[in-house]
């Protein structure tokens, strides 16, 4: 056994290497800090406004501790407001005839806006999440997830869309929970961990896997060759009492060398567009998307 760890020495310092590099990607990936918040114009240092009141204060004051955290994280400010009531009159004040949808959308971006949230300046970096509880005049309740600063230009409405139905997995019979979902999401989405470290570590282990598989490999054919028929005993080399040495030559009959090139698709530059179903882009530094139940 320990010949054959020593023979494959190289192989294990080899994969120990790839693990060690895997490791520190992960490491550097839960282990963020954006610095320190620079926008000193924020009209408030509140960032869970439950005028719905489905929360209770103690669960209030986790979820703040938790913002708090996630900002330095982030680099970005992350917002909650929970309402029960209609949206109607004040969103058709302002925008004429906006649709149902869009009443907690046209609430979020004053209240980002108003309040001056951003971490790194007024209207800045950070995300708003309104869940109304009321239900409006259409029969639909709604919720609106604001995007603004470098939170707009990371979501695309795809991965909005991905954090709104994993909060509305819970909202209904846990709002407490639905709500820490929505704050570690955006610390997810933002610095491409837990969720979207699945994704990394699934991509990061291939180069891992594939220097063990090959190492296995060529220990089991070695292994396998290693145990051939013996075709030598005391009397092969020895012919009427003298030594007797057989000529042995390896001839190369033929070598075939193929060369294949491996198809690549090259994507386009660039962000490309987003797509505006369900998402609605105002004022030129906001991003969303909505949901409704």
């Amino acid at each position: 056994m320990r010949q054959y760890v020593h023979y494959f020495r190289w192989y294990f310092i080899v994969v120990g290497m790839l693990a060690a590099v895997y490791g520190g990607i992960l490491l550097m990936h839960g282990s963020s800090d954006a610095g320190e918040r620079t926008n000193a114009e924020c009209l408030t240092e509140e960032r869970v406004f439950d005028y719905g009141e489905v929360l209770s204060e103690k669960e209030e004051d986790k979820l703040r501790e938790l913002i708090a955290k996630r900002e330095r994280q982030t680099g970005c400010d992350i917002v909650l407001v929970t309402l029960d009531e209609s949206l109607e009159e004040y969103a058709r004040e302002r925008e004429g005839n906006v649709p149902y949808k869009e009443f907690v959308r046209v609430f979020a971006e004053e209240f980002y806006d108003g309040n001056k949230f951003g971490y790194d300046g007024p209207a800045g970096d950070g995300v708003l999440l309104v869940d109304n509880w009321y239900r409006e005049a259409d029969g639909n309740v709604y919720t609106w997830l604001c995007a603004a600063g470098k939170a707009d230009r990371k979501y695309d409405l795809a991965l909005m869309n991905h954090l709104l139905d994993n909060v509305y997995r819970s909202v209904e019979h846990n709002p407490y929970h639905a709500y820490r979902t929505y704050i570690n999401e955006v610390y997810h989405d933002m610095t491409g961990s837990g969720a979207n470290r699945a994704y990394i570590a699934g991509m990061g282990i291939i180069p891992f896997a594939a220097a063990l598989a090959a190492m296995l490999i060529f220990a089991a054919v070695h292994w396998k060759s290693g145990k051939g028929k013996r075709t030598v005993n005391a009397g092969t080399y020895v012919d009427g009492g003298q030594p007797r040495m057989n000529r042995r030559e390896d001839i190369l009959v033929n070598k075939v060398v193929t060369k294949r090139k491996i198809q690549t698709t090259a994507g386009s530059g660039g962000n490309g567009g987003r797509s505006s179903a369900g998402s609605h882009s105002h004022g030129g530094h906001h991003g969303g998307a909505g949901h409704h139940r």
